[in-house]
């Protein structure tokens, strides 16, 4: 894959798609349906993932699926490892041990506007990576640190996006 996008750099552009719809209370499902690379559909039939997502009762929902900010540590998380795991592969470094927690902080008072000065958004996150395998203690950090920058989730909450909705209104 690295020699295939070094040696035609218009190459590599992937567009993932999903559909998320309210259920009832605070639950929602997101399907995943095929994803676009360079111009071409992939798996658009045949890849047909649902997730349930809900809130803990202390935030209004019933529990029954981890909520929108859980998801996304889970996005992170495995993104950290599929970063680092692909550099260990590079590196012709074989691991064993391979493991993300991470913290994420959120203040209430924003979510549910009750302070206009307090962000709705996770305000600080904490990754604890431990590692190991067949390299040196140093090539072993490279590696965690190398699932950390280039995670595309990790990078992207980092560095922030271009985001902006597009609202369509119905009539019931």
């Amino acid at each position: 894959m690295v020699d295939m996008l070094e040696e035609n750099p218009d190459k590599g552009r992937v567009t993932f798609y999903s559909d998320s719809r309210w259920q009832d209370g605070m639950r929602a499902f997101t399907v995943f349906n095929g994803y676009m690379v360079d111009g071409k559909m992939h798996h658009q039939k045949e890849r047909q993932f649902v997730l349930l997502g809900d809130e803990s009762v202390e935030l209004s929902g019933t529990d029954t699926a981890p909520g929108a900010v859980e998801e996304m540590m889970y996005a992170l998380g495995t993104c950290i490892v599929a970063a680092a795991n692909a550099n260990a592969a590079l590196m012709g470094v074989k691991l064993d041990r391979l493991e993300v927690h991470l913290e994420s902080d959120l203040d209430l008072h924003g979510l549910f506007a009750v302070d206009e000065e307090v962000r709705a958004g996770v305000q600080n996150m904490r990754a604890y990576i431990t590692i190991s395998g067949d390299a040196d203690e140093e090539t072993l950090k490279k590696i965690a640190m190398a699932g950390y920058t280039y995670s595309p989730v990790s990078e992207t909450l980092r560095n922030g996006i271009s985001f902006e909705p597009s609202i369509k209104v119905m009539k019931p």
